[in-house]
């Protein structure tokens, strides 16, 4: 029963989509502006830096939150057959998938990146630490969100396991690596746009 609570709780907090709500109140259908992304890099190209770091932020808190959640369900017992490790890496996935695909837009949704972001916190915030560092520098060196966003998903893993801040469980780990994968092929575009030197600057805004 507590496996099936977490999946549900997971999935349904990761379909929250935010930034399209925040996009609708400034009367913006991220669905057809930009890239038609419903995340928070087409929303600050849309509107601006601070909307698309307050919907980063509600993004990131739903992967924490459900993490969360699977651990205080873990914590109370409730019959489960799995590890309490497992149980919170299981609500961090259905977070990521209802972000990715969620049943509030016909299951079109965000790249996963700031529910991710939100789910290592809850799983193994010093090595997220560090990952984040990469993903600021190269942000500041490149100006490309999406190329920081695909490095720093692979530092994730490789700080994980040299273990040079943090011990993690290997199933975290192998949890991170399936997570880096997923982000990679979600920014499938973004990676052709990069080659054909196509993809928009951070900073830049699109029309509307």
């Amino acid at each position: 029963m507590s496996v099936v609570l977490v999946i549900l709780s997971g999935y349904i907090l990761g379909s929250l989509p935010f930034s399209f709500w925040l996009g609708k109140l400034k009367g913006v259908d991220l669905q057809k502006v930009g890239s038609g992304n419903v995340g928070a890099t087409n929303l600050a190209r849309a509107l601006g830096t601070s909307w698309g770091i307050s919907a980063f932020i509600l993004d990131m808190g739903k992967g924490f939150i459900a993490v969360l959640v699977a651990g205080y369900i873990a914590g109370r017992g409730g019959g489960s057959i799995i590890s309490p490790s497992l149980l919170k890496i299981l609500g961090g996935v259905s977070s990521i998938i209802g972000h990715n695909w969620t049943f509030l837009l016909s299951f079109k949704g965000g790249k996963g990146v700031a529910t991710s972001t939100g789910v290592f916190l809850g799983l193994a915030p010093l090595s997220l630490l560090l990952a984040a560092g990469v993903w600021l520098i190269v942000l500041l060196f490149s100006q490309y969100i999406s190329l920081a966003s695909i490095i720093a998903s692979i530092s994730l893993p490789l700080w994980m396991w040299s273990r040079v801040v943090e011990k993690v469980d290997l199933s975290i780990l192998i949890f991170a690596v399936i997570t880096s994968i997923l982000i990679i092929y979600r920014h499938r575009s973004n990676i052709k746009r990069l080659i054909r030197g196509e993809e928009n600057r951070w900073g830049k805004r699109i029309k509307k």
